[in-house]
């Protein structure tokens, strides 16, 4: 159900809480999914820009409407995929460390696994951002 509300919309359902959010504009939250998308490609070389993007879209979620939402949500999404595949990384880089500790060197060739992990990390993330920047536009 859905109210208008002194230029506000209402959206309230039994299973979340009740939110008031701006009725959309033309731009909506444009602005600030293009501005966390560029923290995102700026991450690529400086990774303290991504959780600062993080931030800003959990800030923007439910300020710019449902159609917004979606997007902030898709942004969120690329952020925790992200810090979970460091997490796999670590570990079997770690892994892997050890084994070719164990072997003398000769288990060293398995570094190409959390090499070519980090390498399909890059390739879904960026193929996320351009869907994110697409959809927004």
């Amino acid at each position: 159900m859905a109210r208008y509300h002194y230029g506000y919309q209402s959206d309230y359902d039994a299973f979340s809480r009740r939110r008031f959010y701006p009725v959309e504009s033309r731009t909506g939250g444009r602005f600030w999914a293009m501005t966390v998308y560029v923290l995102y490609v700026l991450a690529f070389f400086t990774a303290i820009t991504a959780p600062i993007g993080v931030v800003l879209a959990y800030m923007h979620r439910y300020r710019h409407g449902p159609l917004m939402r979606e997007t902030f949500d898709w942004q969120i999404k690329i952020f925790w995929v992200g810090v979970l595949v460091t997490i796999a990384v670590a570990v079997a880089h770690t892994f892997v460390a050890g084994i070719a500790a164990i072997t003398f060197g000769a288990g060293s060739v398995l570094l190409v696994v959390p090499w070519a992990m980090v390498a399909a990390w890059w390739v879904w993330t960026i193929w996320a951002i351009i869907r994110g920047v697409a959809a927004v536009s």
